[in-house]
């Protein structure tokens, strides 16, 4: 069932609702910190030797253009114009940029807002701690990554949280109930968000292509390596035999 039809089907949460829900984002979360941690180990695996064979082979190919050029073998292209770098592998990523002015102000309204230490006296049980614990982490896994969306998603549940609405009143307590069902839904809806972007992605792509080829009984990314080192020998033979040919 979407976690986003929760409240449609429990009009009036418990707290045995509740708990359930956030026993679901908790997991919700650990599953996601795998999927990012496997595909980063990817992206870092995919740079440092598949990338480094293709600056290879770059430096090749424009090294085999320079040659034939001298040789008279290819005219040069003086339509070309310089135009705007391309982008590195790491470019837009947000996890290596500098943190924005707004990101800093955002982290340090949810730290002063959320962080254990801010705790008034009379709301400093261990549930309450815990809860404190567990959104300060994950404002500061989301601080690391520097998203700001998700930064702004644990602010704006913070206002619906108990901590923020804590009552002995029944009614206030069903309506803080409440609030805190509908902070957790939106919290797994984030979620299934960030699911789907991280499948959408390119490098998600590649981990699914190679545990197909794995359950199939090869290895993609070897194969991937070996392919381009082909093309890196072919494209020296290939210089090697030009310069020998026209060696002005």
């Amino acid at each position: 069932m979407p976690s986003t039809s929760f409240l449609q089907t429990i009009v009036k949460p418990t707290q045995e609702d509740v708990a359930a829900l956030e026993r679901r984002v908790a997991e919700r979360e650990r599953d996601l910190l795998s999927v990012k941690t496997q595909l980063q180990q990817l992206q870092v695996r995919y740079l440092s030797e598949l990338g480094a064979l293709y600056a290879e082979l770059n430096a090749l190919d424009e090294e085999l253009a320079q040659a034939e050029i001298k040789a008279g073998l290819r005219v040069p292209d003086e339509l070309d114009e310089p135009g705007e770098p391309e982008p590195s592998a790491s470019a837009g990523c947000s996890s290596t940029s500098a943190p924005s002015s707004a990101l800093k102000a955002m982290f340090r309204d949810i730290a002063r807002a959320v962080h254990p230490d801010a705790a008034p006296a009379a709301h400093t049980d261990e549930r309450t701690r815990y809860r404190r614990h567990s959104l300060m982490a994950e404002a500061n896994r989301a601080y690391a990554e520097r998203d700001e969306d998700r930064l702004r998603l644990i602010l704006r549940a913070w206002k619906f949280d108990e901590d923020a609405a804590a009552c002995t009143d029944p009614d206030a307590e069903r309506a803080r109930l409440h609030r805190r069902a509908a902070a957790l839904t939106e919290r797994l809806a984030a979620l299934d968000a960030d699911f789907d972007d991280l499948r959408s992605s390119a490098i998600a792509r590649l981990q699914r292509r190679i545990d197909e080829a794995r359950a199939q009984g090869w290895d993609l990314f070897a194969e991937m390596v070996r392919q381009i080192k082909r093309e890196i020998a072919a494209a020296q033979i290939k210089l090697i035999r030009l310069r020998r040919r026209h060696p002005r």
